[in-house]
């Protein structure tokens, strides 16, 4: 697995020229491609886990809005998911879905604040993020990135 920088979320990094940035999130984007060839998230230690969300929030500053979609054995971890995922890139949310049984397909979309629900057959497990945005500048930033495991931003923000 390549080695995610860890020093994203230095305060050096917001002052970044247009170049800077444009060469930061080409650099993220190559990072973060590893997982968009995977079904299931890979296992990753403590300082990947930090590396990877990290990048994502970087990310994340630069974009207008999300878009999750979420691949879920259950809703209550589709739900546990969109939950950490939200607060984390976000504001925290409370949504309120009829129960469902079985493996799930949750998207969300932060700048709505709205979902889809579906039952999902397939064998992908993980959290997909899609960050949009209109800046000029910043079209690198639109993009999917993962999956991610359920549990990236479950209270681990250190």
């Amino acid at each position: 697995m390549t080695k995610l920088s860890n020093n994203l979320s230095d305060d050096s990094f917001n002052e970044l020229s247009s170049q800077a940035i444009a060469e930061q999130i080409k650099a993220i984007r190559q990072q973060l491609i590893e997982f968009s060839q995977v079904h299931v998230p890979a296992k990753l230690s403590a300082e990947q886990a930090q590396a990877v969300r990290a990048a994502l929030l970087w990310l994340n500053e630069q974009s207008e809005y999300q878009t999750l979609g979420i691949c879920a054995d259950s809703l209550a971890d589709a739900e546990r998911a969109l939950e950490g995922y939200v607060a984390a890139l976000s504001e925290p949310v409370q949504v309120d879905i009829a129960p469902q049984e079985g493996a799930v397909f949750l998207k969300f979309n932060t700048l709505k604040n709205a979902w889809y629900l579906d039952g999902y057959s397939g064998d992908s497990r993980g959290v997909l993020v899609t960050y949009h945005t209109s800046e000029p500048g910043l079209d690198a930033v639109n993009g999917t990135y993962g999956p991610f495991s359920l549990d990236l931003f479950d209270g681990n923000l250190e």
